[in-house]
C-alpha cells in the first residue's frame, strides 16, 4: 500500500505539472481560415463552429468558415451580404448573424440577419428593427439577444435590444438603460448581462429570463471594447479601453451564487481582446495595449481563483472566439497597430481539452522522466 501511495503521489505531481508542458493547461495547435480578415464574428451551434464576415483585403467579406467537430473538417459558405462588425449568437438549432456595416467606405449600417438551421442545413434571412453594427449578443434560455450598437453619424449610438425567441420564431424589442456600442455580453444562470460601452460607460444592464425584468449594476471602472465570458457561476468582464489612448487591465467578476462582485487584473492592460470558455476555464486572448498588438492569453480558473497565461501563435486583435466540444478557437484578427489594423490574419489558434488517455500517457512519460532523473 505504501508503494502504491507513492506512485499515486508521483502521478499527481505529474498531472499538476502538465500545466508547464502546456502553459494554459491545454494542448495548443493552429489552423487557418479560408480568408484572412478582422472584425469577423463567431458562434457555435451543435458540433459546428462558424466564423462569419469581416473586413478583408478584398473588401467586406461574406465568407463563413465552418469547422465540423464530428469530422474535423472545414468547409465554407456565404452570408447573404458581405459585412463586418456583425454580431453572432446561437439559440436552439440556429446560428444567427445580425447587422454590421457594408457599402462604400463601410458607412452603411445593415439590418440583415442571416440564420443557419443545423437541423435542415439551410440558410434563411430576416431583418433587424434598426440597421446597425457593433452590437453585443448573448443567449439566455430560448432567447438570443442583440443589444446596443452604432447606427451612423446622424443617429449615433443605439439603445435598441432585439430578442429572437427560438420557441416561437418571433422577434421582439426592448431598450437598454443607456445607448452605447462597444459593449460586451455574457449570460450567467438566468441573467443576460450587457456591460460597459462607448463613452467609458460603467453600466451593466441585466435581463433576468425568470422574471422578464431588467436591472442595472456598475463596473468597477467605466470602459469600452472589453470582453466577457462565463465559467461556472461567474460572469467575467475583462480589459477594455478608457478614452482614446488608455488601456484597462480591470477584471470584474460577478458570482451568481452570492450576487457579489469581486475584482482582479489581467496580466497586461489592453483593448480589442476576445473571450470564450473551455472546460472550467475562461480565456481572454489578444488585443492591443501600450506595447502594441499582443499575443497574450489570460486564463482564469474559478475553482482555484488563480490566473495563468499562454500565447497565441500570432499577436493580433479584433479576432473572434468560440468553443465547440472540447476545443476553443481564436480566429482571424488584425496585425497592425491602431483602431484600423494594417494587416489581416488568417490564423486560427485551437486549445484542446486532452482526452483522459492522452493525460495518462503524458503522466507515464513524466513518471519515466522522474525515474531517470533519480
Amino acid at each position: 500500500m505504501k508503494s502504491g501511495r507513492k506512485g499515486l503521489l508521483a502521478l499527481s505531481a505529474v498531472y499538476a505539472g502538465l500545466g508547464s508542458a502546456f502553459a494554459s493547461g491545454f494542448p495548443h495547435t493552429t489552423d487557418t481560415l479560408s480568408e484572412a480578415r478582422y472584425y469577423l464574428s463567431a458562434t457555435t451551434v451543435g458540433k459546428k463552429a462558424f466564423f462569419a464576415g469581416g473586413a478583408a483585403s478584398t473588401g467586406y467579406s461574406d465568407v463563413v468558415d465552418i469547422y465540423d467537430a464530428d469530422t474535423g473538417l472545414w468547409s465554407t459558405d456565404a452570408l447573404s451580404q458581405g459585412r463586418y462588425y456583425l454580431a453572432a449568437m446561437s439559440v436552439g438549432t440556429k446560428a444567427i448573424f445580425a447587422g454590421g456595416f457594408t457599402g462604400p467606405a463601410g458607412a452603411i449600417p445593415s439590418d440583415v440577419v442571416d440564420i443557419y438551421d443545423t437541423t435542415t442545413g439551410l440558410w434563411t434571412t430576416d431583418t433587424l428593427s434598426q440597421a446597425r453594427g457593433i452590437m453585443a449578443a448573448t443567449t439566455v434560455g430560448c432567447k438570443a439577444i442583440f443589444a446596443g450598437g452604432y447606427v451612423d453619424g446622424v443617429e449615433g449610438y443605439s439603445d435598441v435590444v432585439e430578442v429572437y425567441d427560438a420557441d416561437t420564431g418571433l422577434w421582439s424589442t426592448d431598450t437598454l438603460s443607456a445607448a452605447r456600442c462597444y459593449l460586451a455580453a455574457t449570460t450567467v444562470g438566468t441573467k443576460a448581462m450587457f456591460a460597459g460601452g462607448s463613452g467609458d460607460s460603467d453600466v451593466v444592464d441585466v435581463y433576468d429570463a425568470d422574471t422578464g425584468l431588467w436591472s442595472t449594476h456598475t463596473l468597477s471602472e467605466g470602459r469600452y471594447w472589453l470582453a466577457a465570458a462565463t465559467v461556472g457561476n461567474k460572469a467575467i468582464f475583462a480589459g477594455g479601453a478608457i478614452g482614446d489612448s488608455s488601456y484597462s487591465d480591470a477584471v470584474d467578476v460577478l458570482d451568481d451564487g452570492t450576487g457579489l462582485w469581486s475584482a482582479a487584473t489581467l496580466s497586461e492592460a489592453r483593448r480589442y481582446l476576445t473571450a470564450t470558455t473551455l472546460g472550467d476555464r475562461a480565456m481572454f486572448a489578444g488585443g492591443e495595449g501600450a506595447s502594441g498588438v499582443v499575443d497574450v492569453v489570460d486564463i482564469y480558473d474559478p475553482v482555484t481563483g488563480q490566473w495563468s497565461t499562454d500565447a497565441l501563435s500570432e499577436a493580433r486583435y479584433y479576432l473572434a472566439a468560440t468553443t465547440v466540444g472540447d476545443m476553443a478557437f481564436f480566429a482571424g484578427g488584425g496585425t497592425g497597430p491602431g483602431p484600423d489594423p494594417s494587416g489581416y490574419s488568417a490564423a486560427v489558434d485551437i486549445y484542446i481539452i486532452p482526452e483522459p488517455a492522452t493525460l495518462f500517457l503524458l503522466a507515464l512519460g513524466g513518471l519515466a522522466l522522474i525515474r531517470r532523473r533519480r
